[in-house]
Order: C-alpha cells, then sequence, then structure tokens
C-alpha cells in the first residue's frame, strides 16, 4: 500500500482508467449537500490564487484504489474501491469547465483540462475506453454521455434527467457565469486560472493498493469503524495544531477556552430541519457565518473555517479561540434564558425563544454580529435592529411562508450590516428587509397578516410551539409589552407551559347545535381560526371542553375557573360565543400580533407571484356553496372530452357517479385515477372554471371583515 497526495493533474495525467466497480453504490451527491458547497470552495479557492496566494489549495478528500493485473494497451486500470461520489463529480466539474472555456473561444485551457478526463486518442484507444473514470454500474451511460459531449447542446433533454446529468449542467451554468464576469480580456485570465486551480490547487490523498491486498479490510476499517469526527471536532484539530505552531500554551488554551465545548450543552444533539447536529457544530457555523456575511452550509462548516483561518483571519489563532469561547458563553446564556419558564427575558433572548419556538435556528448569526462588542454596535441601537429583523422572521413564520433563503438573507444582511455606521444599524437593517420582493424572502405587510390570518385555520396551519408562541405574544401585549409604555402587570406570560384550547369546541354539535347546513359549514370554517384558540394553565378533558357555553358547569364557568390570562377576561362576560364572536377576536388577536411585531409605516408590499398563492390553502368550496355563489343542484363538467358530470350537493360536497366527494380535487382525483387540482379541472355551467370563484369568495370575505373592524372600533 502507498500514500501520496495528488493533484487532478498529476493523478488524471498518467495513462491510467480508473475503473468504479458493479457493486459501488450510484451516484447519490446533489446540488445543496455536494455541488454547491465544492463550486464555492474552487471559485474560493482560485480567487485567492489570483489575488492573494498564488501557491493556496483545497483539499478534497481521500480515495483507494487497487490495480488490477490487466491492462489496456499502454493504460493501466484501476478499480476505485472507495471514493467513487468524490472523483466521479471531479471529472463532471473538469469536463463542465473545459466546455464552458470552449464555449468562450478559450481552447488552450480548455484543451489542458480536457486531457484530465479522456484519453489521447494516440493511446490507440476509443469510445468510452476513452474514459479515465469508467462506471460499469447504471451510471455507466449517462456519465459517458455528458463526458464525451463537447457542449451542453450535445446532451438529450429530460423532464427527470439523471443525478449525472444535473451535475454537469450545474457545474457548467456555474462556471460560465463565473467566466463572464468583468471584460473579455478578464474572462481569458480566468480560464487560465480556474484551469490552473483544477489542475494544481486541488488535494487528494491517494491510497494505493496492489493487485494482492485485501482491499476490502481496509475500506472498511476506513469507513465503518469509530464515529465520525465532527465539524467542530475537525476544527478544534486544525485549531490546536495551529496554536502550537504558534507557540501557545495548548493546555492553558485549552482549559481557559476550548473545555467549554466539552460540555453537554454543546456536545448534545440538536435538530437543524430534518438532520440532527452537535451543538457546537451548529454553533461553529453561527459564528462563521456572522465572521464572514456568507451563508455557509453545514457540511461545509470545516472547509470554510480552514479557508477563512488560513487565509482571511488576521489576528492569531489564539485571538479566535478566545473569541470563540467568549461569544459562545452569551450565546449558551441566550439559549438557556430562551428555555426558561418563566424568568424576565431580554430584548435578544425573547427573540431566541420566538425563532426556536418557530424552528427557525438560522437566524442566530445576525444576533451574534448584532451584539458582538468587536462590532461597537450601541444596545439601543442592536435592540431596535433586532426588532425589525424578528418582525420579518415571525410575520413570515406566521404566514407559513418558505424560510429555505433565511439564512442567505442573513448572510447578505451581515454583509450590508460591516458596511453600515454602528449607530445606523437599525435603520439599514430595516430599509434592507423592507427592499426584499421575492416570495421566498419579502415581509409581509400589515394588511396581508389581516387578510390572511382572518380566514387561515391556524390551528392546523402552525406547528403547537409556533402557535402556542404566536398566543404568548398576544397575552403579552394584553399586558402591555407592546404599547411603548411599559409592562403594567408585572411579568410575562409563562412560555412553553400553557395548553391550546379551542374556545368553540371542535366536537361541537351536541351542544353548540345551529338550525342549517349553511349554519353548520360557517362554523365549521371558524374552528381553528385565531379568535376561537386560547390558552389555559391547564388541559380541559373532553368533557368539560365540549359543554354548552352558558349555565352552571358550562363552558364560560370553566373557562374562567382555570383561567389566568388577561385575553380571556372579556369571556366571563360574553352571553354567548359564535361566528360573530370569533371574527371579533380574530380581529382583535390580529392587531395584537401587528403591534408586536410591527412593520414600517406604509410597508404594503405583495410580492406579484404571491398575490392569491394561499387561497386554494384555506377556501374550503362547501364555504362558496353556503355563500350563495354556486346554487345546489349545479352541473359541472370536466375539462376536455370526457363523457363525465358531476353535481354540487346542498351541503357543498361534489357527486360523481353516485358517490359523494367532500372537496373539488377529490371528485376530480376519481375522475382521472390519480391526483388532480379540481379547482382547475371542473367547469362551471358558463365554461369558467372552479377557481375564479375564489376572488368572488375573497370579496365577500374582505367585505364582512371590513364591516366586523368597523362595528368593533378597530378599524384605523
Amino acid at each position: 500500500m502507498e500514500t501520496h497526495v495528488q493533484d487532478p493533474g498529476k493523478l488524471f495525467h498518467l495513462p491510467q482508467t480508473l475503473v468504479i466497480p458493479l457493486f459501488q453504490r450510484p451516484y447519490v451527491w446533489t446540488e445543496e449537500r455536494q455541488w454547491t458547497p465544492l463550486e464555492e470552495d474552487v471559485e474560493r479557492l482560485v480567487d485567492l490564487r489570483m489575488t492573494q496566494a498564488p501557491s493556496a489549495t483545497h483539499f478534497l478528500g481521500a480515495v483507494v484504489m487497487q490495480r488490477h493485473l490487466r491492462a489496456m494497451g499502454f493504460v493501466s486500470e484501476y478499480a476505485l474501491i472507495d471514493g467513487q461520489q468524490r472523483l466521479t463529480t471531479l471529472q463532471l466539474l473538469l469536463n463542465a469547465c473545459s466546455a464552458a472555456m470552449r464555449d468562450l473561444g478559450h481552447a488552450a485551457p480548455a484543451n489542458n483540462l480536457r486531457k484530465l478526463t479522456l484519453h489521447d486518442e494516440g493511446l490507440g484507444i476509443e469510445g468510452v475506453d476513452r474514459l479515465k473514470v469508467r462506471h460499469t454500474n447504471s451510471d455507466g451511460t449517462p456519465f459517458q454521455e455528458v463526458m464525451v459531449a463537447s457542449s451542453p447542446t450535445e446532451i438529450g433533454t429530460s423532464d427527470s434527467p439523471h443525478l449525472i446529468t444535473s451535475a454537469y449542467l450545474f457545474f457548467y451554468g456555474r462556471a460560465s457565469a463565473w467566466l463572464a464576469e468583468g471584460t473579455p480580456e478578464d474572462s481569458i485570465q480566468r480560464s487560465w486560472a480556474l484551469a490552473t486551480s483544477l489542475m494544481q490547487g486541488l488535494e487528494i490523498v491517494v491510497i494505493s493498493l496492489d493487485a494482492t491486498e485485501d482491499s476490502q479490510s481496509i475500506f472498511e476499517t476506513l469507513n465503518a469503524r469509530g464515529t465520525p469526527l465532527t465539524q467542530a471536532d475537525l476544527a478544534k484539530n486544525l485549531v490546536f495544531q495551529r496554536l502550537e505552531a504558534e507557540g501557545s500554551d495548548i493546555g492553558r488554551a485549552y482549559e481557559q477556552n476550548w473545555s467549554l465545548f466539552d460540555e453537554t450543552f454543546w456536545t448534545s444533539e440538536v435538530r437543524l430541519g430534518r438532520f440532527t447536529i452537535p451543538h457546537v457544530s451548529l454553533f461553529l457555523n453561527h459564528w462563521l457565518v456572522a465572521r464572514t456575511g456568507e451563508e455557509v452550509r453545514t457540511p461545509a462548516t470545516f472547509a470554510r473555517f480552514k479557508h477563512w483561518l488560513t487565509y482571511e483571519n488576521t489576528g492569531t489563532v489564539l485571538d479566535i479561540v478566545q473569541d470563540l469561547h467568549d461569544r459562545a458563553v452569551e450565546y449558551q446564556q441566550w439559549i438557556r434564558a430562551a428555555q426558561a419558564k418563566e424568568r424576565p427575558v431580554s430584548t435578544v433572548e425573547l427573540f431566541f425563544y420566538r425563532t426556536l419556538a418557530a424552528d427557525m435556528r438560522t437566524v442566530a448569526p445576525f444576533a451574534l454580529w448584532l451584539f458582538d462588542p468587536a462590532n461597537n454596535v450601541p444596545p439601543r441601537e442592536a435592540e431596535a435592529a433586532l426588532t425589525w429583523f424578528e418582525s420579518w422572521v415571525i410575520r413570515r413564520a406566521i404566514l407559513g411562508l418558505p424560510s429555505a433563503d433565511v439564512s442567505r438573507t442573513v448572510a447578505h444582511l451581515i454583509t450590508e450590516l460591516k458596511r453600515s455606521a454602528p449607530d445606523a444599524v437599525a435603520l439599514t437593517v430595516r430599509d434592507h428587509l423592507q427592499r426584499l420582493d421575492s416570495p421566498a424572502t419579502y415581509w409581509p405587510s400589515d394588511d396581508e397578516l389581516r387578510r390572511e390570518l382572518h380566514e387561515v385555520p391556524i390551528y392546523r396551519k402552525l406547528s403547537r410551539s409556533r402557535l402556542r408562541m404566536v398566543l404568548e405574544a398576544i397575552e403579552d401585549d394584553a399586558r402591555g409589552y407592546t404599547s411603548g409604555q411599559g409592562a403594567w402587570s408585572g411579568s410575562r406570560v409563562p412560555r412553553d407551559t400553557m395548553n391550546i384550547e379551542h374556545i368553540l369546541p371542535r366536537r361541537w354539535r351536541q351542544n353548540w347545535p345551529v338550525a342549517t347546513e349553511q349554519e353548520e359549514i360557517e362554523r365549521d370554517a371558524r374552528i381553528h381560526r385565531l379568535g376561537n384558540l386560547t390558552l389555559l394553565t391547564t388541559p380541559l378533558n373532553s368533557s368539560l371542553s365540549n359543554r354548552a357555553w352558558s349555565g352552571a358547569g358550562g363552558k364560560r364557568e370553566v373557562l374562567t375557573r382555570h383561567d389566568v390570562l388577561l385575553v380571556n377576561r372579556p369571556l366571563r362576560d360574553a352571553d354567548g360565543w359564535d361566528e360573530e364572536s370569533i371574527d371579533r377576536r380574530t380581529g382583535a388577536s390580529i392587531d395584537a400580533l401587528i403591534r408586536t411585531w410591527p412593520a414600517p409605516d406604509g410597508h404594503s408590499i405583495v410580492p406579484e407571484a404571491r398575490k392569491g398563492q394561499s387561497d386554494a390553502a384555506w377556501i374550503d368550496f362547501r364555504r362558496i356553496v353556503a355563500a350563495g355563489l354556486v346554487a345546489p343542484g349545479t352541473r359541472l363538467r370536466p375539462r376536455g372530452d370526457r363523457d363525465v358530470v358531476a353535481v354540487v350537493l346542498a351541503d357543498g360536497r361534489i357527486e360523481v357517479d353516485g358517490v359523494p366527494f367532500d372537496s373539488p380535487s377529490g371528485s376530480a382525483a376519481h375522475v382521472r385515477g390519480g391526483s388532480a387540482n379540481g379547482w382547475t379541472f371542473w367547469q362551471l355551467p358558463d365554461g369558467r372554471r372552479l377557481n375564479a370563484l375564489k376572488n368572488e369568495y375573497r370579496k365577500l370575505v374582505d367585505e364582512q371583515r371590513d364591516r366586523t373592524r368597523r362595528g368593533s372600533g378597530t378599524e384605523d
């Protein structure tokens, strides 16, 4: 067994073919977890070699290959025992960059890269045998297609392309965009810099076995024994190597600074989306984002940290270790305060409680930057900035808007704050967030909150922790915490302890009867709305929860007996609880949320792509029937030539072939034999699709909401 560190220029220049055995798993790397981090690492490496360190390198990892006894002419053959995902991706990257250069007319650097993917025809080999990496499993066909292509235009199109094809097109697109920056003269220089960096700047540990060695035992030893090192473990090893090289007292550095990270708080796993990682690894990622102002994906934390420590850090490594410790101590205090149930909390501690309840851990770098003493932001200014930022985060969370771009927005915001004066941070944050205009990032307005939350079944839409946090904020508003005059009740509501209760019970039919089907539909529509939800100190059993409103032992008396909240005081004197009561309380609750998480005066942006987008999520066809917008007995026909008729029933269901369905989509799926959007599938007798009724219903709802607000005296 021999081990060498090689760059792609050396590894792929040799007359050898690396064959991926049939038993190896198929290609599984993806854009989010591997392609994008690799592309960002390469771009960072090229920029560094062009401007600062011409000999800079980036470590890609290790591969294990075993020589075959057979050879093909002058070309040796090796089986790739481990590292096939890495080398497959590297070959795709090399070929994609070569194609991008060739399309710009930069033949020389393109050909240099091409020589790393295909054997020279002068060796007497043709076709698939020219590939320097060859697949023998199902990946072989798509890999061969993209590797022999000179341009993406030669690759067949598909609605569901193979991962290998997608990877090649991804790298081609990124390389083309990067090379096109600047003038034509810049472009040729960038092509040479990229080609040189790919050939000489990437490092791979190559473990080479001869044909007689036990490759399986070596593979198992490398991959299956022991616990994999975390991102924080790798960072720790690097840091203490560098500390020793600096001449620092590494024992003292550990005891005074790094030993903190060996405590249970830091070694315990925390959830981040679908995955769990050690808290210390997550914190290191947060700290790095705050330092760099870049979005850093958690799997790439160590690689980015190593690059930053090696090429961008201007202080000593000991300075960094001390800063990590100091920021970690403050971060830990914030998290522990956020987890406490009743103690008073500061603005930043409450921010962490609310964002954790909303499952939004990726916002932490913003707070780390804002309250970092090195950035000299005055405390009041930092709190004002955090208030605007929290409004942006929570308003989007309440409406259930996508959160995928939150980490990118945080990174961009930190970058902008680095250019801002410390006493203008709050204004910078407000203006930056107010300019965001895509569905993935915009700041919802007061009008949108009122429009959406007035009708949405929020109990079904939000997680319990997120909904409880929202209801707590409404109570805190009642206690004076958003009035600007200071709280007068003495304390906030206890956090994350109370139980969510429906005032009008979910099983209402026995003790809360109504006269008509239309009234049933209207009542069902309000069960899960914001105004019908409250918090209680103890949960009610079903017998108590479902009781009628009035009388001895009724629901009103039960609520009074279990209640300690100000928002529930008006219920004590209410003679009844019905749809109008829920609408009024919903409006008042929305006003409290707007006071808690304010938007700038006059803020009214709604992206074009967002308008009308959420209607289908809450509009029930039964309510459209109950509102009189389509009459029972109406005959619906599907689009196209299908000889099918559906009938609208009096209770709002749709009957097809004698079978009633609860929704348009359910009935459409029955006809099609698979999933379908019934709102666009069914047509009314006048030719309009059912979807057209949504706007009419929306207008009725808006008019009703406005009447309710005028009647309750909450109109602006």
